[in-house]
């Protein structure tokens, strides 16, 4: 994995309104470029900082984005009435035990060291610093990125919130000392920021149905897509549905949407590996809109669903390319009234 760093210094009384535009139009765009993992933004609303770190499958996925997001790094710096520096690292190590929510701690480290001894780093990091920072509380998620061309490195933790980075900050320093003297690195910086969102997936498919989980129940319907390959995608459902491409995308969403407005997935299992995965859960909603099929339509009966699913899907260049969605239908008729549940 990839990542380009891009640090956004502007009027801190401008801060909300460049992440209101990188949120509603910068992350759903890099999200749909091709090789994309997410993009997650942090800022410092005091000091005017703001960073966006998108992450990539690998380096030619970082490198072919360069062109597609020169615009709206243009237009984020400019409603910030700021500069931006933009730096492109290797990601070697990303452990996450939890997803961030809005206002976790985020702490950055820039470090220097001799571009000869990276894997020296990326050892002692892994061996030395790893097992320290689990220990900490609340922690969410840790990572080191590396240039290896220069030798400069970055380490990321991020704590549940604000309070729990503050208590982290003495652990923190022995670690950082511990770390320190075997990769004989300096510290350049540190900062700490306050997490706006992350939509970034650390790899592997689990991480990939994890956040197609998760936007579907914010019901953000461009950050879902942005997960699919718009073009292969192909959709099979029961009740007939059998869809390919972005009509199947818009269908397969509007459908559920439609039909039950406030429903949501609660994850039960969900398995992997590098070809695709399967997510097992409960759908859950009121039936308050027509439910449109292949079969037919059922108007909104106002009555609540409750029901058992799996989703099995293959994945490609990081994108989901179909979904073979399995349920009971007459469970799902029954509880709308329509024919008795199954015994």
């Amino acid at each position: 994995m990839h990542a380009r760093m891009n640090m956004l210094i502007g009027d801190p009384a401008r801060v909300d309104e460049a992440v209101h535009y990188l949120e509603s139009t910068v992350r759903p765009h890099v999200e749909a470029v091709s090789g994309s993992r997410g993009l997650a933004i942090a800022a410092d609303r005091d000091l005017g900082l703001t960073l966006i770190a998108s992450y990539w499958e690998n380096a030619e996925a970082m490198t072919a984005s360069e062109h597609a997001v020169q615009t709206s790094r243009k237009e984020a710096t400019e409603l910030a009435n700021g500069v931006v520096t933009v730096e492109r690292f290797e990601v070697p190590i990303f452990v996450r035990r939890s997803r961030p929510g809005p206002g976790a701690g985020v702490r950055l480290t820039m470090l220097d060291g001799n571009p000869a001894e990276i894997e020296t780093a990326i050892d002692a990091f892994r061996s030395t610093a790893l097992p320290g920072l689990r220990e900490m509380p609340r922690l969410c998620s840790a990572q080191l990125l590396v240039d290896r061309a220069t030798g400069r490195s970055v380490v990321i933790t991020v704590f549940e919130d604000a309070k729990a980075l503050a208590d982290s900050r003495g652990p923190a320093a022995k670690v950082r000392s511990d770390m320190l003297a075997k990769t004989h690195t300096t510290v350049r910086s540190m900062q700490e920021l306050s997490l706006v969102s992350t939509s970034v997936r650390e790899g592997g498919t689990n991480s990939l149905t994890e956040r197609e989980a998760e936007m579907w129940n914010t019901h953000d319907i461009d950050s879902w897509r942005a997960l699919l390959d718009q073009q292969a995608f192909e959709v099979r459902a029961p009740g007939g549905m059998r869809m390919a491409g972005r009509e199947a995308i818009e269908t397969f969403w509007n459908t559920w949407n439609e039909a039950f407005p406030d429903n949501q997935v609660t994850p039960v299992g969900i398995y992997g590996d590098e070809h695709g995965g399967v997510l097992e859960g409960r759908f859950t909603g009121t039936h308050s809109g027509t439910l449109r099929s292949p079969s037919g339509e059922i108007p909104a009966t106002g009555k609540p669903v409750d029901l058992r699913f799996a989703e099995v899907h293959r994945v490609e260049g990081g994108k989901i390319i179909d979904f073979h969605v399995y349920f009971d239908q007459l469970d799902l008729l029954g509880q709308l009234g329509q024919q008795p549940t199954r015994g």
